[in-house]
């Protein structure tokens, strides 16, 4: 068990950390927000419930503290497969469906664990993509015949580059700490009375630390702070035909985010949850000449998720399966019903060195207004590679 003596100003410090990360800022919003994504086969077979069982290269994202514990050198890589299907209506007009596809690498870690003579120290290196601006609308209305089909396509990620560490502080109780660098681009195409092109690319920073709680010899708690976050420098280029070119260059500054989650390991199965904050109603952003920012119109995102896995010992197989509930955080369209996913996963180990992770998602999620519905649905595969060392 946690001793009081470590537990209450662990809680105090972290609490204190939240009250200064949050910022008092205050506009309209222009940008998009993306929905996020897991970046890991595991956590995404689990619904993303991961805060409190990261204990492999993917801790580097979801719980920086939990690094700790691992004692092996691990080089991860995920592959995403993506098909975003939609289904857009105007109107009384006849609804259209289309269909974009991706694969990508989702995520890239190496883990190095340093001999330590008491508990663990982990220092870890990679790169993931946590959010995707993938996004598709087409409709027919009343310009159509004259105009063409509306075609609204946008595609892309926010990337981060990271490196972080985990130590142990006491013997039930781990720390962790990660800066990143960020960097994404957004690709925009519309068709409608004309064309236009746009092409947004983000430069930041941002920086997490995190702790993990041993409760029990069964029973983990996790909570991770993303500090600070900051697009220093967010590009925007947008050519409409017949006109050239415009460039706009931006500062963008993110509120604070919030991963905890409870986690429970039984003898061959494993339980676990999360509740995931993310404060993007104080989310604000302001031209590169600008000294103060102006705060955009999102809503708070909360991103909720429940998981389960099996292990079988005669086949060395894992079962996993889980939920995501999250909440809709942009306002330009109205929320007909927020985002739901189901997952399901398995795994595969080999050896002590060598694993493979293998989950598929499907989510779907509804918006709207002023007569316009756009139904969304996404299937998404991934293949996690792990080897140990």
């Amino acid at each position: 068990m946690i001793p009081r003596s470590v537990l209450a100003p662990t809680f105090g410090l972290f609490a204190g950390l939240c009250i200064l990360a949050f910022p008092a800022v205050a506009a309209d919003s222009i940008f998009d927000l993306g929905r996020a994504q897991d970046i890991a086969a595991r956590p995404m077979a689990l619904g993303g419930s991961y805060t409190a069982v990261a204990t492999d290269a993917s801790a580097l994202y979801y719980n920086a503290a939990g690094l700790s514990s691992v004692k092996k050198h691990e080089l991860s890589l995920s592959l995403d497969r993506t098909v975003l299907q939609t289904t857009d209506q105007a109107g009384g007009y006849p609804s259209l469906s289309r269909q974009a596809q991706n694969m990508r690498i989702q995520s890239l870690e190496w883990l190095l664990p340093v001999p330590t003579v008491r508990g663990g120290l982990t220092f870890a290196f990679g790169y993931y993509r946590p959010r995707t601006f993938d996004e598709i609308i087409s409709y027919d209305d009343a310009k159509s015949a004259a105009n063409g089909t509306y075609v609204y396509k946008a595609d892309g990620n926010l990337g981060n580059y990271r490196m972080g560490m985990g130590v142990d502080i006491a013997p039930d109780l781990s720390f962790g700490l990660a800066l990143g660098y960020v960097a994404g681009t957004e690709n925009i195409h519309v068709s409608d009375s004309g064309e236009v092109a746009e092409l947004r690319s983000y430069d930041g920073l941002n920086l997490e630390p995190s702790l993990m709680f041993k409760i029990s010899p069964r029973f983990r708690a996790g909570a991770s702070l993303v500090l600070w976050e900051d697009i220093f420098n967010l590009q925007d280029v947008i050519e409409k035909e017949g006109e050239g070119n415009s460039e706009y260059k931006y500062q963008v500054s993110y509120p604070f985010q919030v991963k905890s989650g409870i986690a429970y390991q039984g003898n061959t199965f494993l339980l676990s949850a999360d509740a995931h904050w993310n404060a993007f109603s104080q989310y604000a952003y302001g031209s590169k000449s600008v000294s103060t920012l102006d705060k955009a119109q999102y809503n708070d995102e909360w991103i909720l998720s429940a998981g389960a896995e099996k292990f079988l010992p005669e086949a060395n197989t894992v079962l996993r399966a889980g939920y995501t509930f999250n909440t809709w955080p942009e306002t330009f369209y109205a929320t007909n019903y927020d985002l739901h996913r189901l997952s399901a996963g398995v795994g595969f180990l080999f050896s002590g060195s060598l694993s493979l992770d293998l989950a598929y998602a499907y989510s779907f999620w509804g918006l709207g207004g002023d007569g316009l519905t756009l139904d969304n649905r996404e299937h998404r595969a991934m293949m996690t590679m792990a080897f140990r060392y």
